[in-house]
């Protein structure tokens, strides 16, 4: 059915993880790159910090959840059919700045 992504990012700044607006803005211009059909995008800042941005797609989703104490990322994107979502996670990584990444990949 397709490719699931499951991803851990350590050592990202806290502003990086903390500015909702910017991971969102991210996250939509990295599957419109990648000319995925792009549903609807739910973004939420949690207080004190920490935001939470869940993108619904043709092809499935994406989500990312930040903890800016702990200067974690996790990023969870699905894509059916032929869809590599590798290519939407390198646009996005490339944003969180950081070479201490763990990524497991499913095929469903």
């Amino acid at each position: 059915m397709g490719k699931h992504l499951l991803i851990q990012v350590y050592n990202v700044s806290f502003d990086k993880l903390n500015d909702p607006l910017k991971i969102a803005n991210v996250m939509v211009k990295a599957v419109q790159t990648e000319k995925l059909k792009l549903l609807n995008t739910f973004v939420h800042q949690f207080t004190p910090y920490g935001v939470s941005c869940v993108l619904a797609l043709g092809e499935s989703h994406a989500s990312c959840h930040t903890w800016p104490d702990k200067n974690s990322v996790a990023m969870d994107i699905f894509t059916c059919g032929t869809v590599n979502p590798k290519k939407v996670a390198q646009h996005i990584l490339n944003y969180f700045d950081s070479k201490d990444i763990v990524m497991d990949e499913l095929s469903r």
